[in-house]
């Protein structure tokens, strides 16, 4: 009679073994290629928001307003309705249903009269980068005109972290980004005489960068908690180049906010002036300098320092530093 022969208990662990050793190995390859598809997803979102500001700006012979922090319908200098670039473009994503619905007469959170406040919550894909951690909503309790949609993107404000333009400061090459506050005047390709293709007009951000654990991204605008209208909060709108890519601060500072970043392994996805995007190395050459108005574009003030030019970062951010550019991936 033939005897049947089974798998004895050391065969069947060691199959098992094997087993699990070949998914370990796979899982990663999983993992790669899945974070491979996220940035790919999110190339084409900053590719569309590049391309959508070029359309506007073919319409409009300008880029969008960075920020409308001053005056309003009556004739006010101080009281900003708040709409920011991302929504100007809406018409330009085929969101102009959308668009059409806001009452740009009254400030984007304004919900007594309005249904603006509402319409701020909607949150848009295009808008969204597939590795961010960020809510769809931002709903604190502390700000009643909240929720509000969240974004990925930020526009770019200058080379600098020291405050944004006002009213009365003169000094225009503190604040040399394409976007800006409707405090200087906006800008459009003409303006970028560094090129278009050495300048960066919109990066990514991510959520998590300041000390409470998120990043404010606003989609469509944004106000201080405060007052309905734009009195501040305008770092919810723009991001510059002073501050490193990915850098992270646990005190209470504002400055995370400006910050680009991005949950993709090694650095950020970032829209230049000329349409393109590009994937730029958190490891690009940076120094930090901050604004020093003998010496702009500077290493700073104290010599031998502000006879170097600053790095080639916040180079980027510029739309006239002047420098030239090489080697930004």
């Amino acid at each position: 009679m033939r005897r049947l022969r089974g798998f004895t208990l050391v065969e069947l662990l060691v199959v098992i073994a094997i087993i699990g050793i070949l998914v370990g190995l796979l899982l990663p390859a999983v993992q790669a290629a899945r974070e491979a598809a996220r940035r790919m997803q999110c190339s084409n979102n900053i590719k569309q928001l590049a391309l959508a500001s070029h359309n506007y700006h073919d319409t409009h012979k300008k880029f969008p307003i960075g920020q409308h922090l001053f005056g309003d319908t009556t004739g006010g200098v101080a009281r900003g309705l708040g709409y920011n670039w991302s929504f100007g473009l809406l018409p330009f994503i085929e969101q102009t249903n959308l668009y059409n619905q806001f009452d740009n007469r009254f400030p984007v959170f304004e919900k007594t009269i309005t249904r603006n406040g509402i319409l701020a919550g909607t949150p848009l894909a295009a808008f969204s980068c597939p590795s961010d951690l960020k809510p769809p909503t931002i709903d604190l309790t502390s700000e009643a005109i909240r929720p509000t949609a969240t974004s990925s993107y930020k526009a770019v404000n200058g080379a600098y972290n020291n405050g944004f333009s006002t009213l009365t400061n003169a000094d225009q090459m503190a604040f040399n980004g394409t976007f800006e506050r409707d405090s200087r005047a906006v800008y459009g390709i003409t303006n970028l005489t560094d090129g278009t293709s050495n300048t960066i007009i919109i990066a990514e951000t991510k959520w998590g960068m300041n000390a409470s654990r998120r990043t404010r991204t606003y989609l469509y605008g944004a106000s201080d908690p405060t007052t309905t209208f734009a009195s501040g909060a305008s770092e919810c709108n723009f991001v510059n180049g002073q501050t490193a890519m990915n850098w992270v601060i646990t005190v209470a500072t504002s400055s995370a906010n400006r910050t680009a970043g991005s949950f993709h392994p090694g650095g950020a996805q970032f829209a230049f002036g000329d349409g393109s995007v590009h994937f730029i190395s958190e490891n690009i050459d940076h120094t930090a300098s901050a604004y020093f108005a003998a010496a702009p574009y500077m290493q700073g003030s104290a010599a031998p320092r502000n006879t170097l030019p600053f790095g080639t970062y916040q180079r980027l951010f510029a739309v006239a530093d002047g420098q030239v550019v090489q080697g930004i991936e």
